[in-house]
């Protein structure tokens, strides 16, 4: 399953991998609070794969990051 979510007012598209909508707000908040990792992908953030327990992200250029989902 997939859906798009809104994050610094840009599109990403979320791949469900194991879990569904409801880790959404877990996501978003792992984002807000994982500087170090959203800073070096925040303007290319393209699209995640969401786990149970981490998220990987994906950013336009290629680079790709884990965080951990609580």
């Amino acid at each position: 399953m997939r859906m798009n979510i809104l994050f610094n007012k840009k599109p990403i598209s979320v791949n469900f991998v194991g879990t569904d909508h409801k880790l959404i707000p877990s996501l978003i908040n792992a984002l807000r609070h994982n500087k170090f990792t959203v800073m070096n992908l925040v303007n290319s953030l393209e699209r995640v794969d969401l786990f149970s327990s981490e998220a990987i992200l994906y950013a336009k250029d290629g680079n790709k990051a884990r965080i951990p989902i609580f």
